[in-house]
């Protein structure tokens, strides 16, 4: 194999693994367990959703009020434990406008959320939210 074969193939890989690596969920936000509905802002960010990392009870709504930061249309797509499509909803590239989106979470378990846009989900575009008995 040539040289420069080779130095292509570190250059590829030393770019793109980083991309792949931001894959990660952030500190947990923990709802309140006595609301029945709660309210939570998800930021869309590039290739991020903000917060990602989620957790309530069994039995309570959470209101998703959903805000693209970006220039790009994304999607908010929720599966339930068992990965049965919940919500699917693509998010316009509107920072003056929030979708907003609500769920009654009635089973425990991870749910999880993700944009369904190619190559999202692998470049750290996907959430969970854990649902667990009061």
């Amino acid at each position: 194999m040539s040289r420069r074969i080779l130095y292509l193939i570190a250059f590829v890989s030393v770019s793109v693994f980083p991309l792949f690596s931001c894959a990660h969920l952030q500190k947990q936000v923990i709802l309140d367990q006595e609301k029945k509905e709660n309210i939570i802002t998800v930021k869309v960010h590039n290739y991020e959703f903000e917060p990602n990392n989620i957790f309530t009870y069994e039995g309570n709504t959470i209101l998703f009020k959903i805000e693209n930061m970006t220039i790009s249309e994304h999607n908010f797509t929720l599966t339930d434990p068992k990965g049965a499509v919940i919500e699917d909803m693509d998010i316009p590239p509107d920072k003056n406008k929030t979708v907003e989106i609500k769920v009654t979470f009635s089973r425990t378990g991870i749910y999880h959320f993700y944009c369904n846009k190619p190559f999202h989900p692998s470049l750290g575009m996907k959430g969970q939210i854990e649902v667990v008995r009061k």
